[in-house]
């Protein structure tokens, strides 16, 4: 299962946008006589466009197809992602899926950039198992191409949470998008509370280098492990008033 492909004409469709990312509906390539011209962009197989039972859109790779990382995507990643992209939306920034870094050393999940160029944060839904090493590794390549990150997951606490700028989200009971469950920290009384923030939230915030009342931006080597990023900079400083 893949949400990405390319169309020889389009360019590359996303199954979770409304316009496939180009103008077009999702009826240009589903179901289409003769079959829309869509290839993976990883392993350059024929695709096709399909739909699940439960309306679940994404992109196939025809019979005969070589092991592929794309096609590999779990659902919940491509949903985690889905969710990232829609906040960064929410909060005013462009949002893209699975750009490459100029020399392919990394992919950048959902690269959410200023409307204006002024900056650029990769957001990485991080649902593998992964060391303390590695994910700073990731980290630091993207760092050298000039772009921050932030690291979400949505599992319980996650071994490598305030190793790197890194939240854990979660679904509050009866709601329906996700929202920071830890990592997003205030001081009050010389000690630090949760602060309880949604997505889009927390993403206007960090894209903004600010604060909700009361709250504070921490540092990585001030508070380990309640991390939080900010202006597209993580952990670079402290803001508060």
């Amino acid at each position: 299962m893949a949400f990405r492909a390319v169309h020889a004409e389009w360019g590359t469709v996303f199954a979770h946008l409304s316009d496939l990312g180009c103008g077009r509906s999702w009826e240009a390539v589903w179901r289409t006589r003769p079959p829309a011209p869509l290839t993976c962009d990883e392993c350059r197989h024929p695709m096709y466009a399909k739909t699940s039972r439960g309306g679940l859109r994404s992109f196939a790779h025809a019979p005969g197809a070589p092991t592929c990382a794309l096609g590999l995507e779990s659902v919940a990643h491509h949903l985690l992602k889905l969710e990232l992209a829609n906040g960064a939306l929410d909060a005013g920034a462009h949002a893209e899926r699975e750009v490459p870094g100029p020399d392919g050393a990394w992919r950048a999940d959902v690269p959410a950039t200023d409307p204006a160029g002024n900056w650029k944060t990769a957001l990485e839904a991080q649902l593998a198992p992964i060391t303390g090493a590695g994910i700073t590794a990731r980290t630091d390549k993207m760092r050298a191409d000039g772009v921050t990150s932030i690291w979400f997951s949505d599992r319980p606490r996650p071994p490598w949470l305030g190793t790197v700028p890194s939240v854990r989200l979660e679904r509050p009971d009866g709601e329906k998008h996700l929202a920071v469950a830890e990592g997003l920290m205030k001081f009050e009384s010389r000690s630090r509370k949760a602060v309880p923030a949604s997505l889009a939230q927390f993403l206007s915030w960090a894209f903004a280098g600010r604060r909700g009342d009361g709250e504070v931006l921490c540092r990585r080597d001030v508070v380990r492990r309640d991390p939080i990023a900010g202006g597209g900079q993580p952990f670079e400083g402290v803001a508060g008033r």
